[in-house]
């Protein structure tokens, strides 16, 4: 049996060695030849080759064997496998040797083999039985080849694959293969039911085999291009699906690379379903084309810019502005439609627009192309952004306020201007009274404030009618604004109340001049509805900051100013003093408790008797109102009477009045054989009811009286006023049975015409002539008494004290009188007390006959 150190037993050295032991030297050259020429040639080959024994360890290798392993041959020869590598992989290559030595022949194999660095590599080892010459195994000759790079190599090409394999299943399109005839290689898609046709059918089809020729004809122009040029983009068609449905596709395709260079040209096609994007930019364009047909229609004029100024976009109503097609306007600039200067303010407005990121709005007048007629455009402009937020251009949008600018100056001039006299009203003067009032007390000066009154306006008014009293009124704006400066403002607050405002005041002699100025202006004639008529006027005066600084008061201070003035004949003008104040808060206190004097029985009549001068008889009374207040005692009439009269409380006064009156009347001619009349006065608000007459009727029958107790005395003034209206009321009463008496005669308007025409049937003349000294009076009395005599009027005579003023009436003619001589005016317990008394003795007692 061979040596286990010479496993080589079937290579030809080996058996020349044997050879040699038995033979002696006769071989040794010839052997030692051969085994340098074996050993040379395993070493210049370039595949590692090793040699094992039947113990499997190692009795030779060449060069690259050494190389491979990275040992050198003297680490190798004698070591087994477990010696030089890892346990695992020297166990089943010894078990693999084993296994090969039992049964014989060769092995290729697929193994992994670990090297001195540590590093495993993959071979491919082809190993073999070598025998001696019996026939018995002497060990193992083996080649390894070096195959991971090619292992790398395919298992980056089989992740390669499954990548291609991954995409095309992960992504929803579907991917064909085509040559340039349009002929289908293959298709790829996880989305079957999205093919024309089964994959099967349209493998060796052609595209214009398979769809619609337009849609085929656009599919070949894509490939086309592709073939030409290497890629195509964007092209879509419509494919009809087996399932009846229609869808769009969009075709990106690519000439497919090849390393051969005569290989056939194939194009792979991507075919994305954009089906849903084709509806939504359907709807869009259907959207975009309903709102250009809005913005065709609508008045407002609507243009599109980009950030150069270039337009993109203009409806009609701008092509009206300009005068202009859209297709003209479309491309240009505002320099080359409007011109430089224009187009400098449009550039700026659009920076502005841009830089501000929201609307920007303002107005300008320009002229229209349309008719050349200046219109007012009010323009709102917005900055337009792309997707990325970016801005892209500026959307303006332009409207004609013309006419509306004109109703906002109207509505203007409506809320702060007279609209009869166009002076500036309460509001517009309160405003500027405001700025100059804070301007004077922060400025050292003065300002003047001046309110002025038509006297007898509404006379004016009643009589020639309010179109008449419109041109006084304007008439008076115009001379009242020739009267001042041009810095002062003239306002109209209402009816007949003007007002002016005087700024810079140096002193108050100023003022006097200009009301002085007003007055003698007044003083001229107002030519009105053809006529001359004369008007003047009342002013008043408050001084800021003197008498205030407070708007409000200001204007209250002249007004209470102005009132004296009235109060004071009229035709003058008063400066405010504290006093005044006391006055219209002593005014609007008696107002306040007057309210409420009825309800709270506060008021009384008292009467004062009426005899007969000739015997001395009682006849009858005046009732006269007296109001006694719990805290401040009697008032007298004067005090409140013209606060009734100002305020018209003295209707429903009189309606009091007279009711009481009709009561007593009743009473004090219930049992009587003499009848007895109460005169009862009527103002002259009292005649301006439309129901005076019914309302009397009403009392008359509410109380039981007659008319014929009663007499309805009235002033002189108000024949005057409402002639015709007061003639009819005065007929009226005088068909009921009333007599008519005017009061205070002689101290009216005094014209002896009305005494025929109306129907009067008393004259009581007025104390003032009865107490006079004067001979003139005396004269005037007598003048009296002879024209009621010659109409047939009784006289009554007021005021009679002594018992020289009685013989006076008596002797010349005087029927009645009243007055202190005979009583003052008593309570109404005390007065039916006397009456009953006179009754009785005929003549009003002898201790009644005297003052008070």
């Amino acid at each position: 049996m061979k040596s286990p150190l010479e496993p080589l037993g079937q290579p030809s050295f080996f058996v020349e060695r044997r050879d040699r032991q038995r033979d002696g030297a006769l071989h040794h050259d010839t052997s030692t030849d051969r085994r340098a020429v074996l050993e040379a040639l395993l070493g210049v080959l370039p595949l590692p080759i090793f040699y094992k024994d039947c113990q499997c360890r190692y009795v030779g290798c060449n060069k690259a064997f050494e190389d491979l392993l990275g040992y050198s041959r003297d680490e190798i020869i004698g070591k087994t496998d477990l010696d030089l590598g890892s346990t695992q992989l020297a166990e089943l290559y010894s078990s693999e040797d084993n296994a090969l030595l039992e049964r014989g022949g060769s092995q290729v194999s697929e193994r992994k083999i670990a090297i001195a660095s540590g590093v495993v590599l993959d071979v491919v080892c082809n190993k073999a039985v070598f025998r001696v010459e019996d026939d018995e195994p002497a060990g193992l000759i083996g080649v390894i080849v070096d195959i991971t790079e090619h292992k790398l190599a395919e298992q980056e090409l089989k992740n390669a694959l499954e990548l291609a394999e991954g995409i095309v299943t992960a992504i929803p399109d579907v991917l064909f293969e085509v040559d340039e005839e349009g002929r289908y290689l293959q298709v790829w898609t996880r989305n079957p039911e999205l093919l024309a046709q089964q994959r099967e059918m349209l493998l060796g089809r052609t595209v214009n085999q398979v769809l619609a020729p337009d849609q085929a004809a656009i599919a070949m122009e894509a490939l086309r291009t592709a073939s030409n040029e290497g890629v195509a983009y964007g092209r879509c068609i419509c494919v009809s699906l087996p399932n009846g449905e229609t869808r769009w596709f969009e075709l990106s395709v690519a000439r497919r690379p090849s390393a051969d260079p005569d290989a056939a040209t194939t194009l792979l096609a991507f075919s994305r379903d954009v089906t849903e994007r084709k509806q939504a930019e359907d709807a869009i364009n259907y959207v975009r084309t309903q709102l250009l047909s809005v913005l065709q229609t609508i008045p407002d004029m609507v243009w599109v810019k980009d950030v150069d100024g270039v337009h993109l976009l203009c409806n009609h109503a701008f092509e009206r502005l300009t005068g202009k097609t859209e297709a003209e306007v479309v491309g240009k600039t505002d320099l080359e439609l409007f011109g430089a200067k224009r187009a400098r303010i449009f550039r700026k407005s659009d920076k502005a627009t841009i830089e501000a990121g929201g609307i920007l709005m303002d107005e300008e007048w320009v002229v229209s192309s349309e008719n050349g007629q200046s219109i007012l455009l009010e323009t709102r402009k917005v900055a337009v952004l792309g997707a990325g937020g970016e801005v892209t251009g500026v959307l303006g949008v332009s409207r004609d306020v013309t006419e509306l600018n004109a109703s906002r100056e109207k509505i203007k001039q409506m809320a702060f201007y007279d609209a009869v006299t166009c002076l500036p009203n309460r509001l517009m003067f309160n405003d500027r009274l405001r700025q100059v009032v804070s301007a004077v007390s922060s400025q050292g000066k003065r300002a003047g404030i001046m309110l002025i009154d038509i006297d007898h306006f509404k006379v004016v008014n009643d009589t020639m009618g309010h179109p008449v009293g419109d041109q006084l009124l304007c008439q008076v704006a115009a001379r009242l604004k020739a009267s001042v400066r041009d810095r002062d403002t003239v306002a109209r607050f209402g009816g007949d109340e003007f007002a002016i405002l005087l700024p810079e005041i140096r002193k108050a002699d100023d003022l006097d001049r200009v009301a002085c100025a007003i007055l003698e202006r007044f003083k001229d004639c107002f030519l009105l509805d053809g006529k001359e008529v004369y008007v003047s006027c009342s002013v008043g005066i408050a001084v800021s900051p003197d008498d205030s600084t407070n708007v409000n008061d200001l204007v209250k201070y002249a007004d209470s100013a102005m009132y004296f003035a009235k109060r004071s004949g009229r035709n003058s003008f008063r400066f405010y003093s504290k006093d005044l104040t006391v006055d219209v808060e002593e005014r609007m206190h008696l107002e306040s408790e007057l309210r409420r004097a009825i309800e709270r029985e506060e008021l009384e009549l008292h009467y004062q008797p009426k005899v007969l001068l000739a015997s001395g008889a009682m006849v009858g009374s005046e009732a006269l109102l007296r109001w006694n207040h719990p805290q401040m005692g009697m008032i007298p009439p004067a005090r409140f009477i013209p606060v009734a009269e100002d305020t018209g409380l003295i209707v429903e006064l009189g309606r009091w009045v007279l009711r009481e009156a009709c009561e007593t009347a009743k009473e004090l001619n219930a049992d009587s054989q003499q009848p007895h009349k109460v005169a009862v006065n009527l103002s002259v608000k009292q005649f301006q009811c439309a129901r005076l007459a019914n309302s009397i009727a009403e009392i008359l029958d509410e109380t039981g009286c007659r008319a014929e107790w009663i007499e309805i005395e009235i002033t002189e003034s108000l024949l005057l006023d409402r002639k015709d209206n007061t003639l009819q009321t005065l007929l009226k009463l005088r068909q009921m049975g009333f007599s008519i008496a005017i009061d205070d005669f002689g101290t009216g308007y005094s014209a002896l015409n009305y005494l025929a025409r109306f129907p009067i049937d008393t004259l009581k003349i007025d104390r003032s002539f009865i107490n006079s000294a004067d001979k003139r009076n005396e004269e005037l009395v007598k003048a009296i008494l002879s024209i009621a005599q010659c109409l047939g009027q009784n006289v009554v005579a007021e005021g009679v004290e002594t018992a020289e003023q009685e013989a006076f009436l008596a002797a010349n003619g005087c029927g009645s009188a009243q007055g202190f001589l005979y009583s003052k005016a008593l309570p109404k317990t005390e007065f039916i007390a006397l009456w009953q008394s006179s009754s009785a003795t005929g003549y009003v007692s002898g201790e009644m006959r005297r003052f008070g």
